[in-house]
């Protein structure tokens, strides 16, 4: 026995005092998102809506503030997953950003503007928790897919001039640096875009319900608010845009984001384009390590 401890000891100590192959280092730099689910940022008419939040965390220095890079998930208008992206929001946190997802009002509990609103009440209250979610208020970025792309935009696009918004924590700004969104839906009003929607633009469509069970083309002053395009004006002061859009979607065609691609050069703004060959609506193409290095880049340039 007291041979196995001393053959065991020399062992350890070899190994301890090498320098060779089973020795690995710690920086104190190495970065991991720590999740904090189900955070409610406001309760309206009973309702609560929540945000998923990932926030950096190192042993380096625990003081220290990150870029927001806060989600829309896309769902139609409908009711969203709020977990689908959680994995791509923990791949974003270790590369040195908060980040979140939010939860809006779905068409059926709410109609447009809902979903603007949320999205701005939830910027304004992760401004006023920021020393809770480690978050540098100076460089927030909203992001979001689908539906969510096209309340991702009209955010963006309306932030504070008083448009689309509620009485919300108004005490904050829901200013952001820059804005992405993956195969977004920008106008409502036009039905071959939506292939695969039978009944597009009628009142029991996604869009139809969005604005109150109303046919799209029968009201058009009410259509051309969820229209990103109409907030797209020679004197509007519009952040820089990321789109991204794949040419093989068949739920809301890459034509929609040409036509925004074209009106943001027409009124000389600040918009960086790109179709994904082959990509369906939703591709896992869109969260690859290329792709968000990408959006990544596209961030990083526009950080004060």
């Amino acid at each position: 026995m007291v041979k196995m401890i001393t053959d065991f000891e020399k062992f350890a100590a070899k190994l301890l005092n090498s320098d060779g192959e089973h020795k690995l280092k710690a920086t104190g730099k190495e970065m991991y998102g720590l999740y904090k689910p189900d955070v409610v940022y406001e309760t309206i008419d009973g309702v609560e809506r929540t945000l998923q939040m990932v926030v950096p965390e190192t042993k380096e220095d625990n003081q220290q503030k990150y870029p927001l890079l806060l989600w829309v998930q896309g769902s139609a208008w409908f009711k969203q997953d709020n977990y689908k992206r959680i994995t791509v929001m923990s791949r974003l946190a270790q590369a040195g950003f908060v980040t979140g997802i939010l939860q809006y009002r779905e068409s059926s509990i709410a109609a447009f503007p809902a979903p603007v609103q949320d999205t701005k009440a939830g910027l304004r209250y992760l401004r006023a928790h920021a020393e809770e979610f480690k978050i540098d208020t100076n460089n927030v970025f909203i992001l979001g897919d689908s539906s969510g792309g096209n309340t991702a935009l009209l955010t963006a696009f309306t932030q504070d001039d008083g448009r689309l918004d509620s009485d919300l924590y108004r005490d904050y700004s829901a200013q952001v640096n820059a804005v992405v969104a993956f195969n977004p839906v920008i106008n409502i009003c036009i039905p071959e875009d939506f292939p695969t929607t039978p009944n597009a633009g009628q009142p029991d469509s996604p869009e139809g319900q969005e604005i109150g069970h109303l046919n799209t083309l029968e009201n058009p002053e009410i259509s051309a608010k969820v229209n990103v395009d109409t907030y797209v004006t020679a004197d509007a002061q519009l952040p820089p845009t990321l789109v991204i859009h794949g040419t093989a979607d068949t739920t809301v065609s890459c034509r929609q984001s040409i036509l925004l691609y074209q009106k943001m050069l027409q009124m000389d703004k600040e918009i960086e384009f790109y179709l994904i060959e082959g990509a369906e609506h939703g591709d896992v193409a869109y969260y690859t390590d290329e792709n968000l290095a990408r959006v990544l880049e596209f961030i990083k340039k526009h950080i004060k």
